[in-house]
Order: structure tokens, then sequence, then C-alpha cells
């Protein structure tokens, strides 16, 4: 399919996402931030300061989807957009680069502040590993329910992949600890990279890329919006 994408019309639906999610972002960053601040205090402040950090980058995917994708839908803003001089292939560009973007920057600022946290307070080390395992997890999370939202369109079908996958959390956490070579080392003052951390991690990213792919691939197909 051969179509010049229409590069200024992009840049400002781009900057449209990012303008009317400021507020939305500042405050998810702003409890993550709270969250860190008290995660090395103690036993209870840690598994408290986890979940709190965990909810709120959770809240921030969740939204993102619902705010960028499902409301224009809903709000009746997507019919001005399809007024516009842009092809689904140019809705695809840019709904993939405002929303990664949204949501990689704070998820990559977020996970090299927990790693400094573990890296300089009391916390094991050995934790390090399940952290950015968990993060990514997150990452493919919101990959996941994005590329949903891409290429089904409907609320309910959003939600119900949103709720599955953070009730996966829970389960992934206990076989995580039920993996020896991964589990063993929780309690180590060093973090330890093996065959079976590295693995997860790869598997993770595997399956973000493919789903980004596969949901502008479809998006960007399609001779209309609808």
């Amino acid at each position: 399919m051969s179509h010049s994408l229409n590069i200024p019309l992009i840049k400002i639906l781009i900057q449209k996402d990012w303008y009317l999610s400021r507020k939305l972002l500042a405050l998810y960053v702003g409890g993550s931030i709270f969250a860190l601040s008290f995660i090395s205090l103690g036993e209870w402040q840690f598994f408290m300061g986890v979940t709190l950090l965990m909810s709120m980058v959770i809240g921030l995917a969740n939204h993102l989807v619902t705010s960028t994708i499902i409301n224009e839908r809903k709000e009746q803003t997507l019919p001005f957009i399809m007024s516009l001089p842009i092809s689904p292939t140019d809705y695809a560009v840019a709904k993939l680069i405002a929303n990664k973007s949204l949501f990689f920057i704070p998820w990559l600022a977020i996970l090299i502040t927990t790693i400094g946290v573990f890296t300089f307070t009391p916390i094991p080390d050995g934790l390090i590993p399940l952290s950015i395992i968990m993060c990514s997890y997150l990452l493919l999370s919101y990959c996941l329910v994005w590329a949903v939202g891409m290429i089904v369109e409907t609320e309910g079908i959003v939600i119900l992949v949103m709720v599955v996958l953070n009730c996966l959390i829970g389960p992934l956490i206990y076989i995580l600890g039920s993996i020896q070579d991964i589990s063993s080392h929780f309690q180590s003052a060093t973090q330890v990279w093996n065959s079976a951390s590295i693995g997860v991690l790869l598997l993770e990213f595997f399956l973000i890329i493919a789903s980004l792919v596969i949901a502008f691939y479809l998006q960007a197909r399609k001779k209309t919006f609808l």
C-alpha cells in the first residue's frame, strides 16, 4: 500500500494526546514517586509501597488507553478526526507514537528510580531482576490493552482484557517465585541474571513487539476508520 504520511497532521494528533493527558500523567507519576519514597522504610512499608507503585502504573496504562482511544469514540471525537485529511495509516502512526511515548517515558523513569531505590537502600539487590520482570509485564500489559483497543474498538472487550491482565499479576509473581533459578536469589546482596530470568524478560519483549506490530498492521491496512 503506497501512502505518503501526513506528517504535520500526525504531529498535531500526537500533541493533542499529550496535551489532554498531561494532568493524568502528572497525577500517576506523582503517586509513583510517593510510593517509592517510603518503600525502603520497613517491611510493611515495602509491601504497601510496591502495591501502590504497581497500582499507579496500572492506573496510568488503563487511563491512557481509555482517554486516548475509547473516549474518542464515546465522545464523538473520532468523527471530527475522520473529517480531516488523514488516513487510517496516519491515525495508527499518531496513536502508536503518542501512546507509547506517553506511557514509556514515565514507565522508564519509574523503572530507573525503582532500581536506584533498590540499589542504594537495604532492600536486597537480588529483587532487582524480579522488579524488572514485573515492570516489563506492566509494559506488556499496556501494549496488549492498547493493541486490543486499536483492533476491536469496543469498550467492553478492552475493559475485560484490562481486568484479565491485572488478575494475572498475582499468578505471575507466584510462578516466578516457584522457579528456583529465579527465587533462590531474591535475598542475594547482588542481582543475579541467569537463563531463567533473561528468558522470561525476552519473552515479554517479544510479546510486546508482536502486539504492537499486529495492531499497527491491522489498523494501517483499513480503508476507513470504521
